[in-house]
């Protein structure tokens, strides 16, 4: 076995320090934490996990207010993300336990993802650093470059896919080390699942496996022929000899493309539909792309991580020991480079730097190690002994400034959204995403972003924008980071410092190192419970609706929803703050509010109908009889609880019985009621003004349930008066125990609006509470003079002002 395939076992105390530096890692990145969805890639990955978690669906109907941006219309006319499968499987448990703790919000669990896998991509980092002989110094250094000064540290703010492309990928990476040192095949079962995950998470990640089977198949060859080279007939008859190597590593990179497959077909009905429109295409300028994604002033990644460009020296040092990894390494870098800069959006759209680069970063990173090895310990490809010393503070000192400036860039981006210089470049340099935004300095975010630092546009989650353009800050989700990154760093210069390179791997160590990892465990979990729970309570919103509003009206649903409701949304700016505080399980429609509804509108509010019995509607700021969806729902449907907000917003909620899911069986009666100056006289048809002809009501119902009634009115003569109706119930000792009074049709329809011979249908409806008690009830009906109070006459009923009917039977539960 040459020095390639010497076995170099990490020890306890590597892995230790591994998990120490994923925990301070994601003690930074919980530091710049924001909680909220900058991207519309991440809402939609994010609704389809949503649905899988309250319904067990996988549409992502909450952004229909999107179209196609973000997603497809399958066959059964839902709308699905065209995002993988990957981000909503690996997120779920965090929604998961989100959705079972009112505490915590469901949006900010879900953005957990991406500083967990970030920082475990820091640690795997270290640990390939170890196994490739670096000091334990040279590896911190790599892990820390990673996670702290390139773009990994403000793409933990986000939700995009890309971070969990790249821990897939990189734990690829290591496990292939991992088996080329050991030999031990669970490595390769570990490592197929990792580059499953990623496959999962970016289909484009396919053109990555053929580097990882060569770099297998190299593997096993030199396993097989240590010392020797193998000629192209000996290939496959060493395979077959070796074949277990190939199926540990395949079987879950199967698994991961029949999932694929799966997802297509549950989605789009066929296994070759991936949702993607035609549009959205390798049709850019190949070289602007690629030119764009290295060094273009708009998104290049020489600029937004300076750090990498110590990736130079260190592949060419790191060849002579190991040109396997090096072309390994180059070889992920280039084809993502090659492949997306031929993508038609190679810049990657609204987001920070080059954001299909950031798969490129492990990589990339880790090149650098025998910079920091060479620095650390003065061994440059196996050869040892200390550069003259001012050759060493020389490159010390260009390495720092590389490394603060990479760490400025990255605070940069995060101390203000990077959808502002987006939005202002939008509206400034048309059309969208014009080539010379890419191109020119003056476009440039680097030098755009700075005008926009500014304390209301900070926006991490412990400090708190206030509409006058001040600031509060949650001193608790402060002091919690802080808190686990001391503890990081305290703990790491401990492990360092009491360590040489060599491992004490006694019993009384080991044990002093897992109560240890214990511990910061312990504390990186209080941490997170601590940043999630007043992260809930300070979500930043572009609209002025207050917090304790959007509140109630979750909570409100969350009480009194049964299983065969849905939620109608009509403001798409709320859409996740909405998902962020609600806990139950409706589906939530997201649409834009209209005055009056377009046909694809007017199909979703009759799909809507013909498949819920109730709708929760939570409107925009237009008044009900403005509205294109209200308006129907009031004529037509069964209006049964409304209640708005007593502060400016006057934030609305509404809940209708849909009238098709309702069977109410009419009745004819013909009762005439006259007018306030036939008061004593007989009322007929000839001298009545309004006559009602029929009507229909709940029969039988119980507490939390409906009572429904509906009446159908005709006008005999014009009437100058606008008349209410009331609609009373009554107990059995005619008692009034509920009641609804107001203008016909929810005040849409006064009675001065109805022409002779015009004929009104008009629903009623009341959420019984949970406490109504069981019994038998009549409701009173009738039509009044809202100044004067007096009841018109009616020539019948049981009494002369009003008309009862019954009874109505409520049961217990």
């Amino acid at each position: 076995m040459d020095h390639e395939l010497r076995i170099l076992n990490i020890t306890a105390k590597d892995r230790h320090i591994a998990f120490l530096i994923f925990g301070f890692l994601l003690s930074c990145y919980l530091f710049t934490f924001t909680g909220v969805l900058e991207s519309s890639d991440g809402m939609a990955m994010f609704a389809t996990a949503e649905s899988m978690v309250r319904r067990g669906e996988i549409d992502s109907n909450q952004l229909l207010w999107m179209g196609l941006q973000q997603g497809s219309f399958g066959p059964d006319g839902e709308l699905y993300s065209r995002k993988g499968l990957g981000m909503p499987l690996l997120v779920l448990p965090l929604i998961w336990l989100a959705q079972q703790w009112p505490a915590i919000g469901l949006v900010q669990a879900a953005m957990l993802l991406n500083p967990l896998l970030l920082a475990w991509s820091g640690g795997l980092l270290f640990r390939t650093g170890r196994r490739f002989g670096w000091s334990r110094a040279a590896a911190l250094m790599v892990a820390l470059s990673f996670g702290l000064a390139t773009l990994a540290w403000p793409y933990a703010q986000t939700f995009f896919s890309d971070p969990m492309s790249a821990w897939g990928l990189v734990g690829a990476f290591y496990c292939m080390v991992g088996f080329r040192q050991t030999g031990r095949k669970r490595y390769l079962l570990m490592g197929g699942l990792s580059w499953g995950l990623a496959y999962l998470s970016r289909s484009i990640n396919l053109i990555t496996l053929p580097i990882y089977l060569i770099a297998l198949l190299n593997i096993i060859m030199r396993y097989a022929r240590p010392g020797r080279g193998t000629p192209l007939h000996a290939v496959w008859p060493v395979l077959m000899r070796n074949w277990r190597p190939f199926a540990s590593f395949m079987i879950p990179v199967v698994a991961a493309g029949l999932a694929s497959l799966w997802w297509n077909w549950v989605r789009y009905g066929s296994m070759w539909q991936s949702g993607y429109v035609e549009s959205e295409s390798f049709s850019a300028d190949w070289i602007m792309g690629i030119y764009g994604l290295l060094i273009g002033p708009g998104r290049g990644l020489l600029w937004y991580s300076p750090v990498l460009l110590l990736a130079i020296p260190g592949a060419w040092l790191l060849w002579r020991t190991r040109p396997w990894a090096v072309a390994m390494c180059v070889a992920l870098v280039g084809v993502y480079v090659l492949v997306y800069g031929k993508w038609y959006m190679w810049h990657g759209g609204y987001s920070w730097g080059p954001r299909f680069m950031v798969v490129t970063l492990p990589f990339l990173t880790l090149l650098t190690g025998p910079v920091f090895q060479w620095l650390f310990t003065g061994e440059t490809a196996g050869q040892h002994g200390w550069p003259p010393s001012w050759l060493n503070r020389v490159a010390a000192v260009g390495v720092a400034f590389l490394i603060l400036i990479s760490v400025g860039v990255q605070w940069l981006g995060m101390l203000a959204p990077f959808s502002m210089v987006q939005n202002w470049l939008a509206e400034t340099v048309p059309p969208l995403f014009a080539p010379e935004t890419f191109t020119q300095w003056r476009y440039s975010p680097l030098v755009l972003q700075w005008q926009y630092l500014a304390q209301n546009n900070v926006p991490f989650a412990w400090w708190r924008p206030e509409w006058n353009g001040g600031a509060q800050i949650h001193w608790a989700g402060l002091a919690a980071p802080i808190i686990g990154i001391v503890a990081g760093v305290w703990f790491l210069g401990r492990n360092l410092s009491n360590t040489g390179e060599a491992s004490n791997t006694g019993e009384t160590s080991e044990e002093r190192t897992d109560a240890t990892s214990w511990l910061f465990a312990l504390l990186l979990g209080l941490i997170v419970l601590a940043i999630l729970v007043q992260t809930r309570t300070s979500t930043t919103s572009l609209t002025p609706t207050p917090y304790d509003n959007m509140v109630r009206v979750a909570q409100r649903i969350e009480q009194l929803e049964q299983r065969s409701d849905a939620i109608l949304l009509l403001e798409p700016e709320q859409t996740q703050r909405f998902a962020n505080l609600y806990h139950g399980h409706l589906p939530t429609y997201g649409l834009f509010g209209q005055t009056q509804l377009d046909e694809a509108n007017q199909q979703w509010l009759a799909r809507l109908r013909a498949e819920y019995r109730r709708l929760w509607v939570v409107p925009d700021s237009t008044l009900p009889d403005a509205s294109g969806w209200e308006r129907p729902l009031r004529t037509d449907d069964y209006l049964l609880w409304e209640s708005r907000a007593a502060d400016d917003t006057g934030q609305r909620l509404a809940l209708y019985a849909l009238a098709p899911a309702q069977t109410l069986e009419e009745r004819g009666l013909g009762a005439v009621f006259g007018d306030l100056s036939d008061v004593g006289s007989t009322i007929t048809p000839e001298n009545g003004r309004i006559r009602l002809n029929g009507y229909a009501f709940t029969q039988q119902t119980q507490p939390n349930g409906e009572l429904l009634l509906t009446l159908r009115w005709e006008s005999l003569q014009p009437v100058a008066n606008n008349y209410h109706v009331f609609v009373h119930i009554l107990n059995e000792a005619n008692d009034k125990v509920d009641q609804r009074d107001g203008q016909p049709v929810q005040w849409m329809r006064p009675t001065s609006s109805w022409r002779p011979g015009e004929l009104i249908i008009d629903h009623y409806g009341l959420l019984l509470p949970a406490d109504f008690p069981p019994g038998n009830y009549k409701i009173s009906i009738g039509l009044y003079d809202p100044v004067s109070g007096q009841r018109l006459p009616v020539n019948g009923g049981t009494s002369e002002y009003a008309i009862e009917l019954g009874p109505v039977q409520v049961q217990p539960r």
